[in-house]
């Protein structure tokens, strides 16, 4: 039988080596890899770009807001009941839609290439993507921060939750839009039927070209549909931290798009869809949030 050597340590050695592996167990990291550091942020609007892709999330921090809209919002809908909403931890939220070039880089293809109302660029939304497409999505762009050390464990990127997407929308506001009440004005924050299916551009923009709202979050307003990760039910969940997973096979959307009226791009507005539907007018944008190790 082979035995492995034996080496002999100082006791100074083996306290070293023994505080090294509580430190990197303690981490859920192996010993001798490094983690990185936590990546919570200090104040609303905080942007950072330390991920492969270079994409700039915000921060937005953890906070108690109303979802939904009031009885005598103008253009409302009977499904958007306000509820009271606490979300516990804050998060990371993609200061503008995923791009094609992102998309690209991450999944190595082009779902949206040939298809009709679909201009191609670097920076134009990616599209034609269904819930299970940007799902995928996540779970590599996670795996490949972590993999390159970029991303601790205890934290993911995945799709926002419907509360969190309007709590980001929203940016502390309580009017019909970020920017106040008056739709006339949504012009300068987004595309949307009037200054893009009317004027002749019948596709979706590239990002970040509006007015961003109080959060520095560009495009919340038009442009694409956003999906969340919430099953679609017509309450609106309310509570601490809500996400729906009510086993449906419909999936919530969130912001409007090009080709809607203003009114269905409120901060209120819910939209649903088929978990594989893929269009023109529907995109996503990706949360960097707390996770369960």
């Amino acid at each position: 039988m082979l035995l492995s050597p034996v080496f002999r340590l100082s006791p100074q050695s083996v306290c070293f080596v023994a505080m090294s592996c509580a430190a990197a167990l303690a981490d859920n990291v192996p010993p001798g890899k490094a983690s990185a550091p936590n990546p919570a942020g200090t104040k609303a609007g905080q942007v950072r770009d330390d991920n492969g892709l270079k994409t700039k999330p915000v921060w937005c921090p953890a906070g108690d807001f109303t979802m939904g809209s009031p009885k005598d919002e103008k253009g409302r809908a009977d499904f958007e009941a306000q509820v009271q909403v606490t979300l516990t931890d804050g998060f990371w939220l993609g200061q503008h839609e995923v791009t094609q070039s992102e998309w690209q880089r991450v999944m190595q293809s082009s779902p949206w290439s040939g298809k009709d109302f679909v201009k191609e660029g670097g920076d134009y939304p990616a599209t034609y993507v269904s819930w299970n497409d940007v799902t995928s999505f996540c779970e590599k762009f996670t795996e490949t921060e972590r993999d390159t050390e970029r991303l601790p464990i205890g934290w993911k990127y995945t799709l926002p939750t419907e509360a969190q997407w309007e709590y980001a929308c929203r940016a502390g506001t309580k009017a019909r839009f970020s920017f106040g009440d008056d739709e006339s004005d949504l012009t300068e924050y987004g595309w949307f039927r009037k200054n893009a299916w009317d004027a002749g551009e019948k596709y979706a923009h590239q990002v970040a070209q509006k007015k961003a709202n109080p959060w520095g979050l560009y495009d919340m307003h038009g442009n694409v549909f956003e999906l969340c990760r919430d099953d679609y039910t017509r309450e609106l969940p309310g509570g601490t931290d809500p996400e729906v997973s009510a086993k449906s096979s419909l999936r919530v959307s969130r912001g409007g798009c090009w080709n809607t009226q203003a009114v269905f791009c409120r901060a209120a507005l819910r939209a649903k869809s088929p978990q594989e539907y893929r269009k023109s007018n529907l995109g996503f944008r990706v949360a960097l949030t707390p996770c369960a190790k």
